[in-house]
């Protein structure tokens, strides 16, 4: 740990006091209490003179961090909060925030194709790594989770810059760096991926599949998994010499339109240089015209001072973000975006907190009030978002309402709030104060969930049915649609009964499509689109749709997918041995999450809706349970058949969704 004022290195005192100022650093703009510097400093065994020594670092630290700050006037860094203490960085300049900036304006070059100035950007970033960040703390439980994420980030840095290295033509550069990478982090399959393209490039076949070779054998005996969709692509693509795997000049950086400078949102996945885009089609809007036609009078409305609130729901897979972030790049207004990571639990307004820092970044001379700006630098934030609208949140979600419509003002403006179903209880009570004020504006607010998760937000919906909300369900492709992503990725023209079969197996979903043409296509056996084993990715995808549901629906599930896409329920509940009203209610569930649906004919019988799933728990169910379990599923339909129970069905011996 450093520091400096006015160009002078200073002498931050006793480890104890260093240790202080890391763990402060550490939280910037968060306060930490005294009950956890205390832990931090002390290992969890504070002395009685712990707190008497503390005052006295924090003292010392502000002597000398502030030297010219004149006797009893207020601390401006290290300042005294509710329990606590807080380093305020809107008076010193820390080093750790300015990487994370060089490297979010890395990405942004790199999305506007511009690998120049993203390696200058990347390069100034890592630049300011010494070693360890913060050396002295980083043991410390408040502290652990910080490092790992600069640490992430670093990676991520890395692989990005040798990115751009491909991307400029400097393939030999991109080895020497990778290959050191790839040693020191060889399950990085993304690191993996970059060395095998570069030593394609570079004129070592060889060398590039034994890189492929070794990640895959890395994988299987340290995790037990097979690699990613897009490693497989590029085994059989340098086996087959494909023209896309060689060098293109970069293009010149397209003029960034203004939506892009005022938001800085919305970045892509990191994506290998000269492959082709992760996008299905290149074109969202296929088979979403009519979702893209409502967004853009949404907009214009907007434009005309009737803001619009649309809420766009479908399952997972359905496309929802792809769909927002097209409609994003080439609305020509400022975007800001906020997003709930699926794998992250949020923390108290974190939603909102993305998309005012986007806000602030694209009108600096429009400064958030007092308790907007209190929220980004995390001031008060615990107490406000404890009370109900008529207390704290009201002030604060006023705020944000005035100053997000004040900023539409002179034009339309767009908030896109992505996985909403994810959003902690406050996101989503300043998602229903907002919605009041988005009439009377040029607001253009856009929030999306997923619907088999619609429950967790029927508090929520039911408070915006009154704001005449305009809303979307994204639904699965037609075999009509199919055909134009698929034609895209093989590379050739698709006949109607392949589409038809892949739209079949994936229920239209664009991200199961995506995976299954690409292993097609790479295995050569386009129109086989019924063969095959389901991918890895669609099978976690659809397994991890059944996780989901109460506690009976995998064994029961599992029992439907062995007899058949269609099933009678009765039949499938006794061979589950599972009660029948136990059986319903799982249906229930099943029915509402969009795997199963009844059969509108037949009293009893219902259908797998999403066939993956089905396939999914056929293929991870072992030969000899699936034999016995078909034993128990005859029996039992020959019991219903003997009763009269299964007239209406068809013969028992129709069973396995195989044939």
């Amino acid at each position: 740990m450093q520091a400096w004022v006015s160009g002078r290195m200073l002498d931050l005192g006793t480890p104890k006091q260093r240790t202080l100022l890391a763990l402060l650093v550490s939280q910037a703009d968060r306060a930490v209490t005294t009950d956890v510097i205390l832990e931090a400093l002390w290992e969890g065994n504070p002395p009685p003179s712990a707190m008497t020594s503390l005052q006295a670092y924090v003292a010392k630290l502000r002597k000398v961090l502030e030297p010219g700050r004149a006797p009893r006037t207020p601390a401006t860094v290290l300042r005294t909060c509710a329990r606590g203490y807080v380093l305020d960085t809107g008076a010193v300049d820390v080093d750790v925030h300015r990487f994370v900036a060089h490297a979010e304006a890395g990405r942004r070059a790199r999305d506007r194709e511009d690998p120049r100035q993203a390696l200058r950007e990347f390069d100034a970033g890592l630049a300011l790594w010494r070693g360890q960040p913060f050396a002295e703390v980083s043991g410390v439980p408040w502290v652990v989770p910080e490092v790992a994420r600069l640490e992430e980030v670093r990676l991520s840095v890395v692989e990005m810059r040798c990115a751009a290295l491909l991307a400029l033509g400097a393939h030999e550069s991109a080895v020497a760096e990778l290959r050191a990478f790839v040693k020191a982090h060889p399950l990085r399959e993304y690191g993996c991926e970059l060395l095998s393209l570069a030593m394609y490039r570079a004129g070592r076949q060889a060398d590039a599949l034994d890189v492929l070779r070794t990640v895959q054998a890395s994988l299987s005996e340290e995790l037990g998994v097979d690699p990613t969709l897009r490693l497989q692509r590029m085994r059989q693509r340098i086996l087959n010499q494909d023209p896309v795997l060689d060098w293109q000049p970069a293009p010149a950086p397209a003029a960034q339109p203004a939506a892009a400078v005022a938001g800085g949102v919305l970045p892509s996945h990191a994506s290998a240089p000269s492959l082709p885009p992760d996008d299905i089609t290149g074109d969202v809007s296929v088979g979403r015209e009519a979702a893209v036609r409502q967004l853009t009078e949404a907009l214009a409305a907007a434009e005309a001072r009737r803001g619009r609130l649309v809420m766009v729901s479908g399952e997972p897979g359905a496309g929802k973000t792809g769909l927002l972030r097209r409609f994003a790049e080439r609305s020509g207004v400022p975007v800001f975006r906020g997003t709930c990571d699926e794998r992250i639990a949020p923390s108290p307004l974190s939603l909102w907190k993305q998309v005012l820092r986007a806000a602030d970044a694209a009108f600096p001379r429009r400064p958030a009030p007092g308790p907007v700006a209190e929220l980004l630098k995390g001031v008060g934030v615990q107490a406000t978002v404890g009370t109900d609208a008529a207390g704290g949140d009201r002030r604060l979600f006023d705020a944000v309402a005035r100053h997000l419509t004040g900023l539409s003002g002179t034009g339309a403006l767009v908030v896109i709030l992505d996985h909403v179903h994810r959003a902690d209880p406050a996101s989503l009570r300043m998602l229903v104060h907002l919605a009041k004020s988005v009439p009377e504006s040029r607001l253009l607010l856009i929030a999306s969930y997923r619907s088999d998760e619609a429950q967790s937000l029927a508090g929520t919906l039911a408070a915006l049915s009154g704001a005449e909300a305009t809303r979307m369900e994204l639904r699965g492709l037609t075999p009509r649609d199919t055909r134009v992503p698929a034609g895209a990725i093989t590379g050739g023209d698709v006949s109607r009964r392949t589409a038809e079969g892949l739209c079949a197996r994936s229920g239209g979903s664009p991200f199961l499509l995506r995976e299954m043409v690409g292993l097609l296509a790479g295995e050569q056996r386009p129109d086989e689109s019924g063969a095959g084993p389901v991918p890895a990715p669609d099978r976690e995808v659809a397994l991890y749709r059944v996780e989901r549901l109460p506690e009976p629906a995998a064994e029961l599930l599992t029992v439907a997918a062995v007899a058949g896409r269609y099933f009678d329920v009765e039949v499938v509940a006794e061979a589950a041995s599972i009660g029948i009203d136990t059986a319903l209610a799982v249906l229930d569930r099943a029915i509402a999450a969009g795997l199963i649906d009844e059969d509108g004919q037949r009293l009893g019988w219902f259908r797998f809706t999403d066939v993956l799933v089905a396939e999914a728990l056929y293929a991870t169910t072992g030969r000899m349970r699936r034999g016995r379990l078909r034993l128990r599923i005859e029996a039992a339909a020959g019991r219903a058949w003997a009763t009269g129970r299964a007239a209406a069905g068809p013969a028992p011996a129709a069973i396995a969704p195989r044939t």
